[in-house]
């Protein structure tokens, strides 16, 4: 996991277990736990909680939509360069479980009342920014058959989940020079410009040199 990943997951558990906290009497814990939902079939000895909120990435896919056009900057000898490091916007889907062995009612209602505070959490803040990136989350609606190709794909029976798209903006790291300037231009209109001589009267006016 790459170390923006890494910070991002780190500050969307703190974010939710923060909410989760003012809303529970129960006091301050770790709600949520970053792992592979996918890896629960081969069993959950690693968990840290008997009873989490398990959050996990499901995708990870470029932001077309975001794709950053400049990515060469013109250099002092009036040649083309590109950027060093050109910033790459990525949407990440991202899955919090409601995680369980014990089925049980009482389990089932806790899991569902977690779940709640996650989608309480991101509904009051879905903007969060950090360094130079900043995270914007939307909650995804799945139809029944996505949601069963999701949870195939990920080899497990359906647990109570909510997913979401989170949109990671990168801010360009090196500036382009002159990214901001605006060229001036002088343009002169001619009332009895000679359409198959203009050059020859622009060089005459001095506005041009044709070598």
């Amino acid at each position: 996991m790459s170390e923006l990943l890494k910070k991002s997951l780190t500050l969307l558990k703190t974010k939710v277990d923060e909410y989760i906290d003012t809303t529970n009497s129960g006091g301050s814990a770790d709600w949520v736990e970053i792992a592979n939902i996918a890896a629960l079939n081969d069993g959950d000895e690693f968990l840290e909680s008997s009873f989490p909120i398990i959050l996990s990435i499901v995708n990870i896919e470029e932001d077309i939509t975001a794709r950053n056009p400049n990515l060469y900057r013109r250099t002092s000898d009036n040649t083309l360069e590109k950027f060093p490091n050109p910033a790459q916007h990525l949407v990440v889907s991202i899955l919090f479980t409601a995680y369980t062995k014990e089925q049980t009612q009482e389990k089932y209602i806790e899991g569902i009342n977690k779940l709640e505070g996650v989608i309480g959490c991101f509904q009051k803040d879905h903007v969060f920014t950090f360094d130079d990136t900043t995270l914007i989350l939307d909650l995804e609606s799945l139809k029944i058959s996505e949601l069963n190709q999701l949870w195939a794909m990920l080899g497990n029976k359906y647990m109570p989940s909510v997913l979401y798209r989170m949109r990671m903006v990168t801010i360009q790291n090196e500036a382009a020079e002159g990214e901001n300037e605006i060229e001036m231009f002088n343009i002169k209109l001619y009332e009895d410009a000679d359409p198959d001589n203009i050059a020859g009267q622009l060089e005459e006016t001095g506005d041009i040199t044709i070598d």
